[in-house]
């Protein structure tokens, strides 16, 4: 009977040390997916100011051909209407053409230039933000890496094909082919659902403060750029602490 009953006493200690090897390997894998649903795994990057520059005074110097300078301030009124203008956000939503966008910005200014000639201005702002190119390439080799943008149709592809290095992203998101703008909570959603990605595992990196809150209304982590160094600097912090400096 001792030796029946130190038989079951050791069965029954192999069956509760099973048990609990058991519950302890499911609770780490319960922690695991916790932590790795809260790990930063995509990279999300605005592109003007952020990847590329936007320099109007080399496009400013050569709308004297086109605009009567002398006139209400052409030049300045020809590029504040991107910010002014109601008719640039129906453009970046993707509800107008950009040759009905052309025609009326040159009622509004008096350009007196061809459709192609305003293209071509409008694509003599960029210059590349060399700094932040060569960290979005550093980081695609880790994460993935998709740009987020307010733009119209007259600037993509046109970036790419302008600035070759800018083809580090695995996808991007254009407010003309979503409909819907930054800061906008259905823009971010949209973007997330076309690629598939928690906004638990994103970071966000963008120049304007409103289009960072709005991305953090959502959920996703997010870095105001400021300037390149300062940046960078804010990104690694943050995929190495796991949450915004």
């Amino acid at each position: 009977m001792e030796v029946q009953g130190s038989k079951f006493k050791v069965q029954g200690w192999g069956l509760g040390r099973a048990r609990y090897l058991w519950l302890s390997t499911f609770r780490a894998s319960c922690m695991m997916i916790v932590f790795m649903s809260g790990r930063i795994q995509n990279i999300l990057f605005d592109i003007g100011q952020v990847l590329v520059h936007l320099d109007y005074e080399q496009a400013l110097a050569r709308l004297p051909a086109f605009c009567d300078m002398t006139s209400l301030g052409a030049g300045k009124r020809f590029f504040a209407l991107m910010a002014q203008d109601p008719m640039i956000a129906e453009y970046e939503r993707g509800r107008i053409t950009s040759e009905a966008y052309f025609r009326h910005f040159a009622e509004k200014t008096g350009f007196s230039g061809t459709f192609d000639q305003f293209v071509a201005i409008w694509h003599d702002i960029f210059r590349e933000n060399t700094p932040m190119i060569h960290f979005g390439h550093e980081l695609a080799r880790t994460y993935d890496i998709y740009f987020l943008s307010n733009t119209g149709e007259i600037h993509f592809p046109y970036l790419y094909e302008a600035f070759p290095a800018l083809k580090f992203c695995k996808g991007d998101a254009l407010s003309c082919e979503l409909g819907v703008l930054k800061p906008e909570k259905a823009y971010y959603e949209k973007a997330l659902a076309k690629f598939g990605l928690r906004p638990e595992s994103c970071l966000f990196i963008d120049d304007l403060p409103e289009n960072v809150a709005g991305a953090e209304r959502c959920g996703i982590r997010s870095i105001l750029y400021t300037a390149a160094g300062e940046t960078m600097a804010a990104v690694r912090k943050c995929l190495a602490e796991g949450r915004p400096g």
